[in-house]
């Protein structure tokens, strides 16, 4: 695996107007992901998360600094990032097949008809779909139309992947399950993958290394390494190293709550 860094962020200022006032939520954040590794981001609640996402994504703009993506300053939605949200962001109007071969018809990632149904039909298998391929979203439970939103941004192949809190929304079994899945999806295909998470389990567990942002106005406060042996399992959570991590992470995130930096 190259450590090239495909997304990177350089000294990032991001505020907002408020009345009169200024919010500044973003304080000269720098850190990077390498190419083909898979960082989580956790921080207090508020404290611009999903911000910094979607400077990454070219949604919003930052105020100082810059976001780098494969080299390029990020100046606006690109094809070549695939983005998940939390909501179910599937259209209810198409049926799972549809909906993974969405992207596939848009002109920036068109393919030929054979070559969309192959591709289609690749991640309807990868990611436990076969039997639903015909399905509505409303005949589909939570986790399910979590698989059709994350089968439809790995089927365009982006380059990168930012998600937004994908699991927040499901129940604690349902959201294991889905970890494991996007786990097992992530050693296949290797792609570089930037996970906005409030869970600390789901961090360690999914990641190769966890990016640990201060209360507003942010910063980087710590980059934790994630030496813990890949293909991970469900008892993989159980280990002493699993546990040493999420106690240290937790420790980090409790300092954080209760230390309230002022605004420069």
């Amino acid at each position: 695996m190259t450590h090239e860094n495909v997304i990177v962020f350089d000294d990032v200022v991001r505020q907002f107007k408020r009345g009169r006032d200024t919010l500044r939520v973003l304080d000269g954040c720098r850190f990077s992901i390498p190419r083909g590794e898979f960082v989580s981001v956790i921080g207090p609640s508020g404290c611009g998360k999903s911000t910094l996402l979607n400077l990454a994504a070219g949604f919003d703009q930052a105020d100082r600094g810059r976001v780098l993506i494969e080299g390029e300053t990020v100046r606006g939605p690109d094809a070549r990032r695939g983005v998940v949200f939390q909501q179910y962001a599937i259209f209810p109007w198409l049926t799972v097949r549809q909906n993974i071969a969405f992207g596939l018809t848009l002109r920036a990632s068109r393919r030929s008809k054979e070559s969309r149904e192959k591709v289609t039909e690749q991640y309807i298998d990868l990611m436990g779909l076969r039997g639903f391929e015909d399905s509505y979203p409303k005949e589909l439970s939570g986790g399910m139309r979590q698989r059709v939103a994350i089968a439809r941004a790995y089927a365009t192949d982006p380059h990168v992947l930012l998600m937004d809190e994908p699991f927040a929304a499901l129940d604690a079994q349902t959201r294991e399950q889905m970890q494991e899945l996007l786990h097992e999806i992530q050693l296949r295909e290797r792609r570089s993958v930037m996970f906005i998470t409030h869970s600390v389990e789901e961090a360690i567990f999914l990641s190769h290394r966890v990016v640990v942002l201060t209360n507003r106005p942010t910063r980087v406060r710590e980059i934790v390494e994630i030496p813990i042996p890949m293909p991970r399992q469900a008892d993989t959570r159980l280990t002493s190293e699993f546990v040493e991590l999420r106690r240290h992470l937790e420790h980090l995130l409790r300092e954080e709550a209760t230390n309230t930096r002022r605004v420069a």
